[in-house]
């Protein structure tokens, strides 16, 4: 954390078990990505979002404009509202089109 200037970091949490295994995982907030995007807008700001799961699904529907990123087949067919980008130039042609 030195090297990185001791950043402040809001992380969710695992419980650890006394076998040492993860034994819970706890979310710091609920609907923390969405909850982000909701906040920026509310400064004015277009928010562009990606990301590849159900976790990303409520962040993609608040933002301005939402991309799925390489996801499994499952998640782009049940929202095909969103476009898909499969690498990293894909998506920066669909990130320069919104821009344009």
């Amino acid at each position: 954390m030195n090297k990185l200037g001791n950043p402040i970091l809001f992380c969710n949490s695992l419980i650890i078990g006394k076998d040492g295994f993860i034994k819970e995982h706890v979310m710091r907030q609920d609907n923390g990505k969405k909850k982000v995007v909701e906040a920026i807008r509310s400064l004015n700001y277009k928010v562009i979002a990606y990301g590849d799961s159900y976790n990303d699904i409520n962040m993609l529907m608040q933002a301005d404009h939402g991309i799925l990123y390489c996801p499994p087949d499952n998640v782009k067919e049940q929202f095909p509202q969103f476009p898909v980008a499969y690498n990293y130039n894909e998506l920066k042609k669909y990130i320069s089109k919104i821009l344009k």
